[in-house]
């Protein structure tokens, strides 16, 4: 059965799936800009993430909200006597997205208080983007919970962001066509089971 994007859940996924279903096997997609074709053409069986203009077509199952956090490389100056938000909008930025956007809510809300911040570079995922900071001044930005694996892995610091900023919602699609499908169900409910526990309760 494929699967849906790669995640940080994706280990406990993994064994959780072999030991109650060992005879299936998950693929994992990357990232694309459509993910409503990717659904209704059979290309993927679910989609995690933060999903939003889908359509009519689509099942959309919330799991979680996480908030936005900044990232930085342990012993960023910017850490020094705490972060203001002239700092954290003069610092250059390493991006995030799997659109390619350069721009998201953190720049709408920089520019309620007059502020634009600069970016150096858009990587798809987060984890090529947290990549690029380690050994840099950049700033970039995770879910607090929902990155908290991959970030634990390299030891960066992180930091509240002084901006009011919407939530991240993490939640799961799929087409109608695997709605009453048994082994579908049972994928669902074994991801949303261990996105909740995995990410969810994660304080990282």
């Amino acid at each position: 059965m494929r699967g849906g994007r790669p995640h940080d859940g994706d280990a406990p996924l993994l064994i959780r799936m072999r030991a109650a279903a060992p005879g299936v096997s998950l693929g994992f997609l990357g990232e694309g800009p459509q993910d409503v074709q990717f659904l209704r053409e059979d290309l993927a069986d679910l989609e995690l993430g933060n999903i939003a203009g889908t359509g009519p077509e689509t099942r959309i199952e919330p799991l979680l909200e996480d908030r936005f956090v900044g990232v930085v490389r342990a012993g960023h100056p910017l850490l020094d006597g705490g972060v203001t938000l002239a700092g954290f909008a003069t610092t250059d930025h390493v991006n995030h997205s799997r659109r390619g956007r350069f721009t998201g809510p953190i720049d709408t809300a920089l520019a309620e208080h007059g502020l634009e911040r600069g970016v150096v570079a858009v990587h798809p995922t987060f984890a090529p983007a947290l990549l690029a900071l380690l050994d840099t001044d950049f700033v970039g930005i995770l879910g607090e919970h929902v990155h908290s694996a991959t970030a634990r892995r390299f030891g960066p610091a992180t930091f509240p962001i002084p901006l009011d900023l919407p939530s991240l919602r993490l939640s799961l699609a799929w087409h109608p066509r695997y709605e009453a499908d048994p082994a579908h169900a049972r994928l669902r409910g074994l991801v949303g089971e261990v996105v909740r526990s995995e990410l969810g309760d994660d304080t990282g």
